[in-house]
C-alpha cells in the first residue's frame, strides 16, 4: 500500500478507533473504573475532532467515511450517556429532565432519517457539531474535573437546538445529503436559488 493511500484512509481509521472505544468505555463504567475511562474518553473524543478535519484537509470526504464518521459519534454520544449513569449517577438523579429532553428529542430525529433515508442522516452541521462538542466537553468535564451545571445546560440547549435543525433538514431533503455543513441556512438558500 503506498503512502498516499495509506493516509487517505487515515481519517476513516480514526472514526474506526472511536465506534471501536465505546464498548471499552462502557465497560470500564459498568466496573466502576472512573480513571481509565476518562483516560480513554480524552483521545476517543479527540478523535470526534480530528477525523471530519483530516478529511477535509487531505480531500479524501467520502459517503462512507461520512456515514461511519456519524455511526461512531451516535455510538459514542450513547454510551457516554448510559456511563454518566454508572459514574455519576447523580447528575441523572438532580438533572433528569435536560438528559430526559436530548435523548427523546435526538432519538425521534434519528428513528426519522433512519426511515425517511434507510440509514443515519449524516449532516454534520456546524450547529450538530457544537452540540456534540459542547456536550463531549461537559463529559470531559465530569469524568476529569467535576460536575458543571451550566455546562450541561449550554450543551442541553444547544443540542436541542440542532436537533430541530435536524428535523427540518430531514422534512426539507428528500434523498439522503451527507455533510450540509451550512446547515438549515445552506439548503434553503439552495432552494432559493433553485426556484
Amino acid at each position: 500500500m503506498s503512502r498516499s493511500s495509506w493516509v487517505k484512509k487515515l481519517p476513516n481509521a480514526i472514526s474506526l478507533f472511536r465506534l471501536l472505544a465505546t464498548p471499552v468505555l462502557l465497560l470500564l463504567a459498568i466496573f466502576q473504573m472512573p480513571t481509565a475511562f476518562a483516560w480513554l474518553l480524552v483521545p476517543t473524543g479527540f478523535s470526534d475532532l480530528i477525523d471530519g478535519w483530516l478529511a477535509r484537509k487531505l480531500n479524501c470526504e467520502s459517503d462512507t467515511g461520512s456515514l461511519l464518521d456519524s455511526v461512531a459519534d451516535t455510538s459514542l454520544m450513547v454510551v457516554v450517556i448510559i456511563s454518566i449513569w454508572f459514574l455519576h449517577p447523580e447528575v441523572y438523579r438532580e438533572h433528569w429532565q435536560i438528559f430526559a429532553a436530548a435523548v427523546s428529542f435526538w432519538s425521534v430525529a434519528h428513528i426519522a432519517a433512519l426511515i425517511r433515508y434507510g440509514r443515519p442522516a449524516s449532516f454534520h452541521t456546524r450547529f450538530l457539531q457544537l452540540g456534540v462538542f459542547l456536550f463531549g466537553i461537559f463529559a470531559l468535564l465530569l469524568f476529569t474535573y467535576g460536575f458543571i451545571p451550566w455546562m450541561l445546560y449550554l450543551a442541553g440547549i444547544v443540542s436541542l437546538m440542532g436537533g430541530l435543525e435536524h428535523i427540518a433538514l430531514l422534512v426539507l431533503l428528500p434523498e439522503w445529503t451527507p455533510n450540509i455543513r451550512g446547515g438549515l441556512l445552506e439548503v434553503l438558500r439552495k432552494r432559493r436559488g433553485d426556484s
